[in-house]
C-alpha cells in the first residue's frame, strides 16, 4: 500500500482547517475566540478541529461551579479550565467531520497498516510535519489576524499527547509572546475576572 504523500496531506489539512475554522467563526461571530486547535492522539489515528471562546469558557465555569464543584468540594477557576480542551465550547469531533472526512479515512488506513507493517519513524515524523505545515499556512496568511488581535489567540495541538510535542507545536504556530504565555500558564492562578 502506498504511503501518505506529505505535501498532499499538508494541503488537505490547510483546506480542512480553513473551512472548519471559518465555519466556526461565521456561526459564532459575536464570540471572542482565544484558542484554535487540532485534536489527535500520539498515533495520528484522526484529526478534528477544536476551539474555545471567552464566552464558552464563562459558560463552562458556571456549569462547573453549579454542578461539579459542590459534588467534589472544589472551586473551579477560569485559569484552571482555560486549556481543558475536553470542556471547550467547540470540542465536538463531529463538528468538522465533513471537512476532515478524507483526511481521517487516510489516517485510519495508515494506522491500520502500521499494525500490519513496520512503519518507519521517518515516515511517521513526515506526517506530523505535514500536518503542522498545513496549520502553519493559516497563520502565515494572517487568517488569525495580526498584532494585538493575533496575540489574543493561541494555536495548538491537543489530545493525549506528550507535553513536549504540544509545546513544540505551540512554539511553531504562535508568536513568541503567545507561545510563552501558554507554556508558562499557571492553572492555579487566581481569577482576575470575578
Amino acid at each position: 500500500m502506498p504511503s501518505i504523500q506529505p505535501d498532499r496531506l499538508a494541503d488537505q489539512v490547510y483546506v480542512a482547517l480553513r473551512a472548519a475554522f471559518s465555519d466556526l467563526i461565521n456561526v459564532n461571530a459575536h464570540q471572542r475566540f482565544y484558542a484554535f486547535a487540532l485534536f489527535t492522539d500520539d498515533s495520528l489515528q484522526f484529526l478534528h478541529p477544536a476551539a474555545n471562546t471567552e464566552e464558552a469558557l464563562t459558560s463552562t465555569l458556571k456549569r462547573y461551579r453549579e454542578k461539579v464543584d459542590p459534588k467534589y468540594g472544589c472551586t473551579s477557576t477560569r485559569a484552571g479550565l482555560r486549556w481543558s480542551y475536553g470542556d471547550w465550547g467547540f470540542f465536538v469531533p463531529d463538528a468538522g467531520e465533513k471537512h476532515f472526512k478524507e483526511i481521517n479515512g487516510t489516517l485510519r488506513t495508515h494506522f491500520d497498516r502500521m499494525g500490519a507493517e513496520e512503519d518507519s519513524e521517518e515516515e511517521f515524523e513526515s506526517l506530523w510535519s505535514a500536518i503542522l505545515n498545513g496549520f502553519q499556512r493559516l497563520e502565515q496568511e494572517g487568517f488569525f489576524g495580526s498584532g494585538a488581535e493575533r496575540s489574543k489567540i493561541t494555536l495548538l495541538l491537543v489530545g493525549d499527547l506528550p507535553p513536549e510535542l504540544v509545546e513544540s507545536w505551540v512554539s511553531a504556530l504562535n508568536p513568541p509572546d503567545v507561545a510563552n504565555r501558554f507554556i508558562n500558564w499557571n492553572c492555579n492562578a487566581p481569577d482576575d475576572s470575578e
